[in-house]
C-alpha cells in the first residue's frame, strides 16, 4: 500500500502540470469579479500595508502557498523551493496530504523539509478527511502535526476525488464527528477545506456548529481532481467518463467565498487563484487570505526557488495595486469597503443561491 501511495503521489504531481487539468484555462470565475476603480486615491502607493498576522506569525501578505506535495522522492525539491521563497517574503504554506509518511517514515524529509526551511512562517499539517476518521484519526492527525512542528492542520474534503480516484476511499461515515473531535483534542487550529469543488454557507454552518474557525473554501475553477484522478483510471472505465462529465463539478470560488464569509468563519480563498488580481479579489469578496497552488508548482519545478520567489512578488505587488487602486490602504479596509460588482454568468448564480438561502 505504501508503494502505492508513493508512486500515487508522483503521478499526482505529474498530471497536475498538464494544462489540459486546470479550468482557468476555459473559463476564469474571477474574470466575473470586477473591483471598482478609485481614480483619486489621495495617498501614497507607499502607505499600502498588506501585513497580515496568521497563526502567531506577523507577514507580509494574506497570501498562503497551498498544500500541494510530499510523500515521493521528487517532492523534497519541490517543498524546498516553495518552503524557501515563503521563507523569503514572509507569507504562510502548507505540505501536501502527509499519508505518505505515516505509512512510510523514509518519506518523511519530503514534508519535514518545510519545517527546517521555513523556521519562522505558518506552516500547516494536511490529512484527508478519510485518514481521520475511527479511532486512529486523533492519532494520526497529532503524528502529522509532530511531523513538521506544524502550526495548524488543514483537513482536505475531497469525496469527488476519492470516489474517481481508483484505489479511492468510499465510505465517508462519522465525518462530522471527527471533525468535532479533532477540534476538542488538538492543540492546534483545524482548517477544514476542499480541494476544487467549495464549500457552501450550509456547510459552512455545520462547520461552525462543530467548532472549526477556519475554512479554506478551495472552489470550483481551479485544477480539476476529477480530471486528474480520471486521467489514472483504466481507459474506457467508467470512472474516466464520469469524471470528464464531472470536471467542472462544484461551487465557483467566488461565489463559495461570498457565502462561507456571510457565516462569521474566517475564510481563505482559494481554486483558480492565478494572480495577484484574483488574490485581491478574494479579499474584496469576504476572506481573510488567498490561496494559489498551481502557479507556485509550475514556477517550482520550472525555476526552482527563483521561479517561485518571482511569482510570489507578482503576487504581493499586483495584491497592492488592486487594494490601492480600489480606494483601500490595507486587506482589512478592501474586505469591508466590498468594492466589487459582479458579472455574468456569476451574477445569475449568485442572485439564485440568495434567492433560495432567503426563501
Amino acid at each position: 500500500m505504501s508503494d502505492l501511495t508513493n508512486r500515487r503521489k508522483a503521478e499526482h504531481i505529474n498530471i497536475a502540470l498538464l494544462d489540459e487539468v486546470d479550468l482557468s484555462y476555459r473559463f476564469s470565475w474571477f474574470d466575473s469579479v470586477r473591483l471598482s476603480h478609485n481614480a483619486l486615491p489621495d495617498r501614497s502607493f507607499e502607505e499600502v500595508d498588506l501585513s497580515w498576522r496568521f497563526l502567531g506569525y506577523e507577514l507580509e501578505a494574506p497570501l498562503l502557498i497551498e498544500g500541494m506535495t510530499g510523500g515521493h522522492e521528487s517532492s523534497l525539491p519541490i517543498n524546498e523551493a516553495l518552503a524557501r521563497a515563503a521563507h523569503a517574503e514572509r507569507i504562510a504554506l502548507g505540505v501536501g496530504s502527509q499519508r505518505a509518511a505515516l505509512m512510510n517514515s523514509s518519506l518523511i524529509g519530503t514534508y519535514r523539509v518545510v519545517r527546517e526551511v521555513a523556521h519562522d512562517v505558518p506552516v500547516i499539517a494536511n490529512l484527508g478527511l478519510s485518514h481521520v476518521l475511527g479511532e486512529e484519526g486523533i492519532d494520526n492527525a497529532k503524528r502529522a502535526v509532530d511531523m513538521i512542528d506544524a502550526d495548524a492542520i488543514a483537513i482536505h474534503l475531497n469525496p469527488l476525488q476519492e470516489l474517481i480516484q481508483p484505489e479511492g476511499d468510499k465510505d465517508f461515515s462519522d465525518s462530522l464527528v471527527s471533525i468535532r473531535d479533532l477540534v476538542r483534542e488538538l492543540d492546534v487550529p483545524v482548517i477544514v477545506k476542499e480541494v476544487g469543488s467549495g464549500i457552501s454557507y450550509e456547510l459552512s454552518l455545520t462547520l461552525r456548529e462543530a467548532g472549526v474557525s477556519y475554512v479554506d473554501v478551495a472552489g470550483q475553477g481551479g485544477t480539476s481532481w476529477s480530471l486528474i484522478e480520471g486521467r489514472r483510471s483504466q481507459e474506457g472505465s467508467i470512472e474516466r467518463e464520469a469524471s470528464i462529465r464531472f470536471a467542472d463539478w462544484g461551487i465557483p470560488t467566488p461565489l463559495s467565498i461570498m457565502e462561507v464569509s456571510r457565516s462569521g468563519l474566517n475564510v481563505i480563498g482559494s481554486g483558480g487563484v492565478r494572480s495577484g488580481l484574483d488574490a485581491a479579489k478574494c479579499i474584496a469578496l469576504g476572506a481573510i487570505a488567498a490561496g494559489a497552488a498551481r502557479p507556485f508548482l509550475l514556477a517550482a519545478t520550472s525555476g526552482g526557488v527563483e521561479g517561485v520567489l518571482r511569482v510570489v512578488r507578482g503576487f504581493k505587488f499586483e495584491m497592492r495595486l488592486a487594494t490601492f487602486l480600489t480606494g483601500s490602504l490595507t486587506p482589512d479596509q478592501l474586505r469591508l469597503r466590498r468594492p466589487y460588482s459582479l458579472l455574468e454568468p456569476l451574477l445569475s448564480l449568485a442572485r439564485s443561491r440568495i434567492r433560495f438561502l432567503y426563501s
